[in-house]
């Protein structure tokens, strides 16, 4: 997939680039301090091509038979340390992956959308025009011991295909 961008070239004079996914992927790990791997490439592609978040056995099928699967969760957990993917429990336990802020040909801005998890197929949908309140957390008295990292908020009920 190719993404376009524009730049201000000689004499202020707009100009527009391509680029490919698989390089913005590069530059995305570059700039978070990993190295581009095989397996990091494939994820990355795998869960940003995705409308919906993906559950690590769904990534693997994607990337194929000959991929390690243990690879692949370490993958996802580096990933999602370094902020290129956030996830999100399934209604089945497991996690659910999707592209993060940081991740490339995806928005600005940090991960505080809620997620809807329907109760009758499973499905695990981010709802980016559904924030997370900014004082869910600050807000509640938890004390000094708690350290909270981030807030999520997530939404259960029946998605529109069970709905039909």
């Amino acid at each position: 997939m190719q993404f376009t961008g524009i730049y201000k070239g000689p004499g202020g004079v707009l100009r527009s680039f391509m680029v490919n996914r698989e390089v913005l992927i590069a530059a995305s790990l570059r700039d978070v301090g990993l190295r581009k791997t095989p397996v990091r490439v494939a994820v990355l592609e795998a869960v940003i091509s995705s409308k919906k978040p993906l559950a690590a056995p769904q990534i693997i099928r994607r990337l194929g038979a000959e991929t390690d699967s243990v690879t692949v969760y370490r993958t996802l957990n580096t990933l999602a340390e370094h902020k290129l993917l956030h996830r999100v429990r399934g209604e089945d336990g497991s996690w659910r992956y999707a592209a993060d802020a940081a991740a490339p040909g995806v928005e600005a801005g940090e991960h505080s959308h809620a997620h809807f998890v329907c109760d009758q197929c499973g499905t695990v949908e981010c709802l980016q025009r559904v924030p997370v309140p900014e004082d869910l957390v600050r807000s509640r008295d938890l004390g000094r011991r708690y350290d909270v990292t981030y807030a999520e908020l997530v939404v259960h009920g029946v998605c529109p295909r069970c709905h039909d």
